[in-house]
């Protein structure tokens, strides 16, 4: 059975993106090529990717332009199947890219029981809310950024319910961050 796979880079108090017009800073700042070959080996271990429409859009206006030719995961984002849970989006022009209709949490229930490699959420802090509500998650991923942001998008909310986890894999990268994997108890 494939494993449905949550993955976010975050600050140290929990925020997944700074305030307005900061959004990505500190990940940017702290972000470096060990990090990027890390995200490339667990990106070939996946069948696709698994995002919400403001994850998708901001996505697509990047990794299929020239500005990306240059990055390491360029052929990766752009072969990689991309399921997108939406119900506004109708054209999709990012290759390989699809919408999984107006039942999501089904589709990927469904999609968890057949052959083949791992699914994995980026970004999307509704759906990694929404489906680990749902016993859907299977792993949490994180790139543990070292800074306190204060302000900005929290990945969970203070309604989400307590979600117990163990922790079986770090990494600490050069620039100070810590990769830590959890899977549910």
């Amino acid at each position: 059975m494939k494993k449905l796979i949550a993955f976010e880079f975050i600050s140290l108090d929990g925020f997944m993106a700074g305030p307005p017009g900061q959004e990505m800073d500190f990940v940017v700042s702290g972000f470096n090529s060990e990090m990027e070959h890390d995200l490339a080996d667990q990106y070939h271990a996946l069948d696709a990717f698994v995002m919400g429409k403001t994850t998708f859009q901001s996505l697509a206006d990047y990794w299929p332009t020239p500005a990306a030719e240059s990055e390491v995961l360029y052929e990766t984002m752009n072969s990689m199947e991309k399921l997108v849970c939406s119900t506004t989006l109708t054209e999709l022009t990012w290759s390989n890219s699809r919408t999984l209709g107006p039942d999501a949490a089904s589709e990927i229930e469904s999609l968890k029981h057949t052959p083949g490699k791992d699914l994995m959420i980026i970004g999307s802090a509704s759906l990694v809310q929404a489906f680990s509500r749902k016993n859907l998650v299977d792993e949490f991923r994180f790139f543990i950024f070292p800074v306190f942001l204060g302000a900005g998008k929290p990945l969970f909310d203070m309604n989400s319910s307590a979600l117990p986890l163990r922790l079986f894999q770090t990494r600490r990268f050069a620039t100070g961050v810590l990769r830590a994997d959890y899977g549910r108890t």
